[in-house]
């Protein structure tokens, strides 16, 4: 089922969707009674449309220039132009009114109120079946833990609602204090326990909550809550971070999930290509029942009006058939890709990058399959071509950058794939779309997947000493790869092999936070991209760096947690501000 924002039911509801003061409080007599808890289509079109603005993407599917924003905040990639959102919120400091982009933001109380109001409907409906009540109401709960997760990742404890306000509630129960950081993950823990027992196993596709989607949600939830006990200390008299004693309990808890989807599910790792690169491409294209990583997706079908516009906005330029080439990686975030034996990818240091000139098949072509499933670089093969980064060409010693060379190969690469980085996002692009246009892109967007629940379960593992089974989960992934196995495990390998499986799906920049090592890799820094220059004669390229950012990034302590800011504030006096802000 593809959920939609269906016109039924916002002809009836839309009054419920603005906002008003504290936690945007609306009022409980807007929906009529008599029309919707009286028809289960209209219910399910309530809970349709609570699907839909959890927004599960909305930082990645078309949302005007939006694409890609948490990638680039966390230097994956440079996303569009310097004057665009993404590239703001990446650049730009944090401060005491909130992140310079609202899409970064993420308060939901106007939905997590219609959320409660829906539950409470549901459980006093007596014209429903029995069983279509227990599974909406699941599926509910399921959506408000997922909200909770997502704004505890961001401003640490937030308030817990579980009951619908009511229009008449007096002040002093209206203006809510916020629960510590602490009480919401235990909150969502507990719910995804307790739904593990309810929800079923499967569904005929993977856009609604299953029991493993609850295990899923625990499992990143778990393991959120022991890195911060492990990496962060405790602020605001507990409000925000645990007791470092947490860090066991947590890795636990993450652990066990973990291991209960891999072991119990019917979930596996997609392998259905013996070709490692085609495989990982693949998976993020094959929708059909073989694919039986994916958890839970947003889904998208464009022959029912739910297109995006990802490959329109990401194919390279000479392929693109409007505006492409806006996902530029930077050169940092390349140099985690190992090589194919294993060696590291920073292997080949600057300083011999820029020495001599270099061939593909010594520098790129010999990648971890990953990358070059996930990132276009020079002579990337794609829809029977190759994809062009190169700014000259030089012939016995001239460099000509107009034209052809030989009457075959271009003297420069098409405009656009030559102005920031190098390198482009691959990863979600569909290779059998010709010329996409806006909008019309079907592939689907994967919230869990199998492959994030072995690294969690690799690094939950390794914070319960449990080295074997740690070093086995990352080796699995990396057999998936067509990489060679560790040896040994370690916070760094954990960390690395999680960056590059997990690119371009909305991890890193969180990751980086809850490690607590965003000051040391986005403060501060200006990140790099890389001009080649072809040389005709040789067959090689001349390599030399360029800054793919235009400014030095800034990431501050205090940026581990977001500001409530300075509207939440006033709205509500018994909600405190952050520290540093």
């Amino acid at each position: 089922m593809k959920h939609t924002k269906l016109l039924l039911y916002l002809g009836l509801f839309l009054t419920l969707m603005g906002c008003q003061d504290v936690l945007d409080k609306q009022p409980l007599d807007i929906i009529s009674d008599a029309v919707v808890w009286q028809d289960e289509n209209l219910a399910q079109a309530y809970l349709n449309d609570l699907y839909y603005r959890t927004d599960f993407v909305n930082l990645v599917t078309d949302r005007g220039f939006n694409q890609g924003m948490i990638a680039s905040m966390g230097a994956e990639a440079r996303v569009y132009g310097a004057w665009q959102s993404p590239y703001i919120a990446s650049t730009q400091i944090i401060t005491e009114t909130g992140p310079t982009s609202n899409d970064v933001e993420y308060w939901k109380y106007s939905a997590i109120r219609d959320v409660n109001y829906f539950i409470a409907q549901m459980e006093t409906v007596s014209t429903f079946n029995a069983d279509f009540i227990a599974q909406k109401v699941a599926e509910a709960r399921w959506l408000r833990a997922y909200m909770y997760f997502e704004m505890v990742k961001r401003y640490g404890g937030v308030p817990i609602l579980t009951k619908a306000q009511s229009i008449d509630t007096p002040k002093e129960e209206l203006f809510v204090s916020r629960n510590s950081e602490k009480e919401v993950y235990d909150f969502i823990i507990a719910e995804m326990d307790d739904l593990s027992k309810i929800l079923p196993e499967s569904y005929t596709d993977a856009s609604r909550p299953t029991k493993w989607a609850a295990q899923a949600l625990k499992s990143r939830a778990a393991l959120y809550a022991a890195s911060i006990a492990k990496y962060g200390q405790q602020q605001l008299n507990g409000l925000l971070g645990f007791p470092a004693s947490d860090v066991q309990n947590y890795a636990q808890k993450a652990y066990d999930a973990s291991k209960s989807i891999i072991e119990e599910s019917a979930h596996e790792l997609y392998e259905n290509n013996a070709d490692p690169t085609q495989n990982f491409q693949d998976l993020f294209i094959d929708e059909s029942s073989a694919n039986k990583e994916v958890i839970f997706a947003e889904r998208f079908d464009f022959s029912q009006g739910l297109g995006h516009s990802l490959s329109n906005r990401a194919m390279p330029d000479g392929f693109a058939a409007g505006w492409g080439s806006n996902f530029n990686y930077y050169y940092d975030f390349v140099e985690l890709f190992e090589f194919e034996d294993g060696s590291p990818g920073n292997s080949v240091s600057r300083s011999q990058l820029t020495a001599q000139e270099w061939g593909m098949d010594e520098l790129f072509h010999n990648r971890d399959p990953r990358f070059k499933a996930s990132i276009f670089y020079p002579e990337s093969p794609w829809q029977g071509s190759i994809v062009l980064f190169h700014t000259s060409t030089f012939v016995n010693g001239v460099a000509k950058n107009t034209g052809l060379i030989d009457g075959v190969w271009p003297a420069k690469a098409p405009n656009r794939n030559t102005t920031k980085t190098g390198f482009h996002l691959r990863k979600r692009v569909d290779e059998g779309t010709v010329g996409p246009l806006g909008d019309q892109d079907d592939t689907d967007y994967y919230v869990f997947r199998l492959g994030e629940m072995y690294l969690n379960l690799a690094e939950a593992a390794f914070y319960l000493d449990k080295m074997a089974e740690s070093l086995a989960a990352i080796n699995r992934i990396r057999q998936r790869a067509g990489m060679p196995d560790k040896t040994e495990v370690t916070e760094a390998i954990i960390q690395n092999e999680r960056q590059v499986e997990l690119t371009f799906e909305d991890h890193r920049y969180w990751d980086l936070r809850r490690w607590r090592t965003a000051v040391e890799v986005l403060d501060n820094v200006r990140l790099q991209g890389l001009r080649y220059d072809y040389n005709w004669d040789t067959k090689k390229y001349k390599i030399s760096f360029k800054n793919g950012d235009g400014v030095a990034r800034v990431f501050q302590e205090r940026n581990y947690y977001f500001p409530l800011g300075v509207d939440r504030l006033a709205d509500n006096p018994n909600l405190v501000e952050n520290p540093g802000y």
